[in-house]
């Protein structure tokens, strides 16, 4: 079981410094005027997914009776998951900078997933 720790344990660490990278690069593409492009869309579908695996360990290690040492882990990690849906929703009816609109949510999903780590740990 040591290993799947680990492994949720890594892969944390994979989706801060992954959404850091998106959010800087959405932001610099804000800067320049970039259009939303298919590469950073597939960048924030590879986030998506990156989330999901991460929920998936760790739905593993709680059915095995593994728990975080504060409940809110799971809000944190539920956060991670369901924030790109909710801005792609909230931003589909309003005229702002997609890549920006991103860009800050990356930022700020990176942020969830400092406080996922922070929560979950002994």
């Amino acid at each position: 079981m040591n290993g799947v720790v680990a492994a949720h344990q890594q892969v944390a660490i994979v989706v801060v410094l992954y959404f850091a990278a998106l959010g800087i690069w959405g932001l610099v593409l804000a800067l320049i005027r970039r259009p939303f492009g298919s590469a950073y869309r597939g960048a924030l579908i590879i986030g998506f997914v990156l989330g999901v695996v991460q929920a998936l360990i760790g739905m593993s290690l709680f059915l095995t009776g593994l728990r975080p040492r504060d409940d809110l882990h799971y809000l944190y990690g539920l956060s991670v998951i369901v924030a790109l849906p909710l801005v792609q929703q909230y931003i589909s009816t309003r005229r702002w900078s997609r890549v920006l609109t991103y860009g800050l949510a990356s930022l700020f999903i990176m942020g969830l997933g400092i406080r996922a780590i922070t929560t979950g740990g002994p």
